[in-house]
C-alpha cells in the first residue's frame, strides 16, 4: 500500500490548495473591503475568490493584499451583499470562477464533470542508502483537465489551476504520508509558545518531527525535549524548537506524529498540450516525485550484506 498511501497525501494538498477555503470571522456588509477569515495564508494578491454559504453566492472579487498575521483579506472592489457568520459564510479561491469538480486516484476513461484533476501512480523503485535503509523512489503523474471553450480561455484557465497546484506541491517538499500517530492537547497553545501539553507524549521522540493541525492552520515543527509538567504530574509536556505560530485550542487540534519521512520531493516537469476523453480538452501534466528512506531489518535466514 506504500503507492496507494503518497497518492492519498499528493491529493490532499492538490485539494488544500485548488480548494481553499476560510469561514469568515466576523459579519461583511455590502460596500466592505475588508474580509476577517479563520485563515488567510493560502490566499494572495491578485486571487480570484467567491463569498458563499449553503445556498447562495457572490463571485468576480479579487483579492488586493492579505495581512496573515490579521487574518485580513482586503479586496479590490467592495461587496455587493451582506454575508453573516450564521449562514455558515466561507471566503472560497476559485479559478475562471470555477471550483474543481474532482480528483481522482487512477485514470477513469469517462470524467463527467470538469475541471477535474487525476493523481496516477507511474513507477516505484529502490536502492540502498544504507547498510539498512533504502531509499525508495515514487514517480507520480498529475493531470489537470478543463474544457476547452475558446482557445485562449481554456488555455489561461489551463495554466492558472497548474501553476497553484505546483504552488502547493513545492511549499510541501516533506508531504505528510500515512500511517501516523494522533495524540491531542491538553491545554491550548498561544502564538509564541515554545512548549506544548499533550495527551500522551510516549509517541514522541527527541528530534522527531510533528504537526500540530486544526481546522484552519497547520504548523510542521520539531521535539526538542520531552519532559513531565512538574507543577501538575497528569500533563505531559515537549519542547519545541521553533515557536508556535499561531493560536491552537486544546478542542479542536490534533498533535500528528509521522512515522513515514518523505525527505526529498518536488514537482519538476509540467508538459501542456490537448487530450480526447469524449470530447477535446485541454491538459497539462505534472511529473511530480518523492524519496523516502526505509528501514531494512534482515533476519538472520535472509540475505546479508558481505
Amino acid at each position: 500500500m506504500a503507492m496507494a498511501e503518497v497518492l492519498d497525501s499528493v491529493r490532499r494538498i492538490i485539494y488544500k490548495w485548488v480548494n481553499t477555503s476560510s469561514r469568515i470571522n466576523t459579519d461583511v456588509y455590502r460596500d466592505d473591503i475588508y474580509i476577517s477569515v479563520a485563515d488567510a495564508r493560502r490566499f494572495a494578491a491578485g486571487d480570484q475568490v467567491m463569498l458563499k454559504n449553503s445556498t447562495v453566492y457572490e463571485t468576480g472579487l479579487i483579492v488586493d493584499s492579505v495581512d496573515t498575521d490579521a487574518h485580513i483579506v482586503t479586496l479590490t472592489t467592495s461587496a455587493l451583499n451582506d454575508w453573516t457568520i450564521s449562514e455558515n459564510t466561507v471566503l472560497i479561491k476559485t479559478i475562471n470562477e470555477q471550483f474543481v469538480q474532482g480528483i481522482y486516484i487512477g485514470d477513469p476513461d469517462v470524467i463527467s464533470r470538469f475541471p477535474a484533476i487525476t493523481v496516477n501512480g507511474v513507477s516505484r523503485s529502490s536502492e540502498w542508502l544504507t547498510l539498512e535503509s533504502t531509499k525508495e523512489k515514487y514517480q507520480i503523474e498529475v493531470t489537470v483537465y478543463v474544457k476547452e471553450s475558446t482557445h485562449e480561455e481554456g488555455y489561461r484557465f489551463l495554466m492558472a489551476m497548474t501553476d497553484e497546484i505546483q504552488k502547493g506541491l513545492k511549499r510541501n517538499i516533506m508531504p505528510l504520508v500515512s500511517e501516523y500517530n494522533l495524540t491531542s492537547l491538553a491545554r491550548d497553545i498561544t502564538a509564541g509558545d515554545l512548549t506544548i501539553y499533550v495527551d500522551d507524549k510516549s509517541l514522541f521522540e527527541t528530534y522527531s518531527r510533528i504537526i500540530i493541525e486544526d481546522p484552519y492552520e497547520t504548523q510542521e515543527n520539531w521535539v526538542e525535549a520531552i519532559y513531565d509538567n512538574e507543577e501538575d504530574p497528569s500533563q505531559q509536556a515537549a519542547r519545541l524548537s521553533d515557536c508556535a505560530e499561531f493560536d491552537f485550542s486544546a478542542s479542536n487540534t490534533t498533535i500528528i506524529v509521522p512515522t513515514r519521512h518523505i525527505f526529498n520531493s518536488w514537482p519538476s516537469d509540467v508538459q501542456y498540450g490537448s487530450i480526447h476523453k469524449g470530447e477535446l480538452l485541454k491538459a497539462a501534466k505534472i511529473s511530480w516525485f518523492a524519496e523516502e528512506e526505509e528501514q531494512q531489518f534482515l533476519r538472520k535466514n535472509e540475505p546479508k550484506l558481505r
